[in-house]
């Protein structure tokens, strides 16, 4: 289904918000864009929405209250049976198309939602998290200030259930290494841009990861040689809240972070070769810490040893300590956070 939305629209035009709301993006709007600008590239934020119904709300203001003149916002949602729909529908007219169906996941309705993009630069945005007041005008006059930026991202808030910042994730340089050897991205997927034509040419989002398709993304941006830019403010906001919190979540992350590492060690040409021979023979290693933060400690102790056939006999030490900690089971977390306070206060 689809509409055409008014341009820009006001708080006053939009719902009013539910009792109690207030502040960002409730009863505050981003700043307006300076009068006589030259008109800026337009915009389009897909978002991927599957029974997320209790934070849609805000996460769409956040996006029609940037003030920004060209933007287009395409909702893909998963056949969700929460108030999804009521939600959408509510804000139907200001949206440039929706569809509620069955479909593939995530990656598979950024995919969907971006090939039907009309705007020369594209996100998506998850049904839960938020942009802050300004990114749209910020991240797109980083690409008018260089044309020959591919790709731009910011820092962002770690947000609770009630949209209380509890912490900031600061970007890093972009490289492979960060990725493939520490599985670190090297920043976070809410607020960035990049050109559709980038897309188009490189492949769209990889329809068979469904945790870390971003990762994956700026991974092949990367290795292709496009120019990354981080803009170092938080112009935008994760969510993390009890539903994100599945027991199932973290085996996707892991299943997902072995097959991008494998296939970097398929694919890597001769000058990364070394590389990729460190991000083998580390990869268990992280899988360990993974199942082990989320106390899978039989996992954890599978991976950590694992790693030791990856990485032999010199390996033998750290796994022993893993596996020593896993099988102390709650205690083991109890006395590695000891153990990391009194090395931080050393």
């Amino acid at each position: 289904m689809s509409s055409s939305p008014p341009r820009a629209p006001s708080l006053a035009d939009l719902p009013p918000p539910p009792a109690g709301k207030r502040g960002w993006p409730w009863t505050e709007a981003s700043p307006a864009l300076p009068a006589g600008a030259a008109p800026p590239p337009s915009i389009t934020v897909v978002v991927p929405s599957y029974q997320q119904g209790a934070f849609l709300e805000e996460t769409l203001r956040s996006v029609l209250l940037q003030g920004y003149p060209d933007l287009e916002l395409l909702v893909m949602d998963g056949g969700s049976t929460d108030e999804t729909l009521a939600v959408i529908r509510r804000y139907e007219r200001w949206l440039a198309g929706w569809v509620s169906e069955k479909d593939g996941g995530q990656s598979a309705a950024i995919n969907k939602g971006w090939r039907r993009a009309r705007g020369e630069l594209v996100t998506w945005l998850n049904s839960d998290d938020l942009l802050m007041p300004g990114w749209a005008a910020e991240a797109s006059a980083a690409f008018v200030a260089d044309p020959t930026l591919d790709l731009v991202s910011c820092d962002v808030h770690v947000i609770d259930q009630d949209s209380r910042i509890q912490a900031l994730f600061t970007g890093h340089p972009a490289g492979a290494e960060r990725i493939v050897v520490h599985w670190r991205t090297p920043f976070a997927q809410q607020g960035f841009l990049v050109r559709r034509s980038v897309v188009e040419a490189g492949g769209y989002v990889d329809e068979s990861l469904h945790f870390a398709m971003d990762t994956e993304l700026w991974l092949r941006l990367i290795l292709s040689g496009r120019k990354l830019r981080h803009l170092p403010r938080p112009l935008g906001a994760v969510r993390v809240h009890p539903a994100t919190k599945t027991s199932q979540l973290y085996k996707v992350l892991v299943a997902n972070m072995l097959e991008v590492t494998r296939r970097f060690g398929e694919t890597a040409p001769p000058d990364l070769r070394e590389l990729a021979e460190r991000a083998r023979r580390r990869q268990h290693w992280n899988a360990a810490h993974i199942n082990y933060d989320n106390r899978d400690h039989v996992a954890a102790r599978r991976s950590a040893l694992r790693h030791l056939s990856d990485d032999g006999w010199r390996a033998l030490p750290r796994v022993a300590g893993m596996v020593t900690l896993s099988l102390l089971g709650d205690r083991g977390h109890d006395l590695l956070a000891l153990w990391r306070r009194a090395r931080s206060a050393a």
